[in-house]
């Protein structure tokens, strides 16, 4: 009953970052702090992509978390490359995850499985939400001109998450009602 009750108290909290419209753009981040986030957004989205392709119900919701899978891995290897550089010093980010994004993956974790398909499309579509603003911000202002080229890339690419996710949650979970 306790997993049932967490589990749908994530969903309410999650429902309303969903509904809303994307954030704005986060400006004037540092490349350092630009790495952390968006290294944090790409391994909660693998990490619970991973679990979604074993817990989930639904075959579009498989689908949708193999396309993220793939999608967040290519964009942290891609991450991770571009911070070895000759002109500058930025540290490998922690493999850990937030502990923001560490509450979600837990919830996630023990979301039943009846409820794990719309757990799982709403934390992802919230984290993608965020991820967009991180990479926006950086895309528009950013100064490194390697991690800049990465946010403009991935720009689109949270922008097709987030739409694709949106798309295959309940209405009123999307918040197209």
């Amino acid at each position: 009953m306790l997993k049932l009750i967490l589990a749908t108290s994530a969903l309410a909290v999650s429902v309303t970052a969903v509904s809303a419209q994307t954030t704005p753009p986060i400006a004037g981040q540092s490349a350092p702090s630009f790495v952390a986030a968006a290294s944090d957004a790409n391994t909660y989205a693998i990490k619970a992509s991973e679990m979604a392709l074993s817990k989930a119900q639904r075959d579009d919701v498989k689908a949708y978390a193999k396309r993220v899978l793939d999608e967040n891995r290519t964009l942290q290897k891609s991450l991770l490359a571009s911070l070895r550089d000759n002109q500058r010093t930025i540290r490998t980010p922690s493999s850990a995850l937030s502990s923001d994004r560490a509450s979600l993956l837990s919830l996630l974790q023990k979301a039943p499985r009846g409820s794990f398909d719309n757990l799982f499309l709403t934390q992802a579509t919230q984290v993608q939400d965020r991820a967009w603003s991180v990479y926006k911000g950086y895309a528009e202002d950013g100064t490194d001109p390697a991690l800049k080229q990465i946010a403009i890339g991935a720009v689109q690419q949270e922008e097709q998450e987030l739409t694709a996710g949106k798309a295959l949650l309940p209405a009123a979970l999307a918040g197209d009602q």
